[in-house]
């Protein structure tokens, strides 16, 4: 079996073969970051339904089209003013007011989910809007700037879809498992890396990583290797940037023990894991605050740090108060212990008035506050 070796100049000397991965003697990046997610906790949001569209949390844009679409392909190729649309979306769903909401809580991260067409040039038939995004983004980065929050630029679709599902932009088929479509997410991320270099001090210095694919659906032993091989390859482009931030690698629902060859200590990655207990059907409440302490001795002993990118409060028991606020301050409590990097929830907002989903709405309705990281003072273990 081919071994092959790539060496990053000043800092990773990396040997890698399909099957394990062995790391050499080689310095240690994490302090060169501008977030240490092995020192430091991450406490906010993600900003979904913006940048991407997920319909089912604001149908807003879609409703103004006059449109059906369930997705932002369809959405783009079928609605003439679509470009117009999307910017004054973009313009509204998340605005300074945000900013001055998330720090009053004390939040000091935030996950921007983005489609690759944001970075590279969609091809022939991909109906896309692909200007404007790399523009929204710098305008948050400018707020992370004044209040001292840090982002994660996660790659949420990518070429071909890798989970079929509408926050990858695209419902239907999966065709990023095929040589063609990783090699242009390998463009996507070199995209990402050379737009980041250019950004003025002051905004780059707010990226906390880049996450080379959201929540990808391998579905055979195939699937597997190209994934594993496109985070390595991924991996060996965002090491080489000159702006060093880690890269930031979703575990595709496998768990930590399978990817526990992968990326070896002291490279500079995390695992993204997303707990999410509203699509299970356990109603019992001790069964589901037991399943999350069960990550203190499992998940969270991965020997990379362990961030939880996605997680929210919905689930099978019916909503009280004293129900919430166990279950949010438990989360909050294990998603910060030992290798666990910390907790970005999902999202930062709806307009179908469901608490459970809403981190702004959870501080309206006082489940989150400006104690709620440090104290979580409900949690149960």
């Amino acid at each position: 079996m081919m071994i092959m070796k790539s060496f990053f100049l000043f800092w990773t000397t990396v040997v890698l073969t399909v099957t394990s991965i062995k790391a050499l003697p080689l310095a240690n990046k994490r302090s060169g970051t501008a977030w240490n997610y092995w020192q430091n906790k991450a406490w906010g949001p993600n900003l979904g339904n913006w940048l991407i569209l997920e319909r089912w949390m604001g149908s807003e844009v879609f409703d103004q089209a006059g449109s059906n679409a369930q997705d932002e392909w369809t959405f783009s190729a079928n609605v003439p003013n679509a470009a117009t649309l999307l910017q004054q979306h973009w313009d509204s769903w998340v605005t300074e007011d945000d900013f001055k909401t998330l720090a009053s809580v004390k939040v000091n991260h935030i996950r921007i989910p983005v489609g690759f067409w944001a970075f590279i040039t969609p091809d022939q038939g991909e109906p896309y809007v692909s200007t404007g995004q790399k523009a929204q983004i710098e305008r948050i980065l400018g707020y992370c700037a004044t209040y001292q929050i840090y982002a994660i630029i996660d790659l949420h679709g990518l070429p071909g879809s890798q989970n079929g599902e509408d926050h990858s932009g695209h419902i239907g088929n999966k065709d990023f498992f095929t040589t063609y479509n990783i090699n242009r997410s390998l463009q996507t991320v070199q995209a990402v890396v050379d737009w980041m270099n250019g950004l003025d001090s002051q905004l780059k210095n707010q990226i906390a990583g880049i996450e080379s694919a959201n929540e990808p659906r391998p579905d055979n032993d195939s699937d597997n290797a190209m994934l594993r091989d496109y985070y390595q390859r991924a991996y060996n482009i965002i090491a080489a940037s000159a702006f060093k931030v880690p890269m930031i690698f979703h575990d595709a629902f496998k768990g930590p023990s399978y990817w526990s060859d992968f990326l070896p200590a002291p490279a500079n990655a995390v695992l993204d894991l997303h707990p999410y207990w509203a699509f299970s059907s356990t109603s019992d409440q001790t069964t589901i605050l037991n399943q999350v302490c069960d990550k203190l001795t499992g998940d969270n002993n991965f020997h990379l740090p362990v961030l939880y990118g996605e997680w929210s409060l919905g689930s099978a028991v019916s909503s009280s108060d004293s129900w919430l606020r166990q279950f949010m301050d438990t989360q909050v409590s294990v998603y910060q212990k030992g290798n666990a990097a910390g907790a970005v929830m999902w999202a930062l907002k709806n307009s179908i008035n469901s608490d459970v989903w809403s981190f702004e709405q959870l501080i309206k309705e006082g489940y989150i506050n400006d104690g709620t990281f440090s104290l979580h003072t409900n949690a149960k273990c």
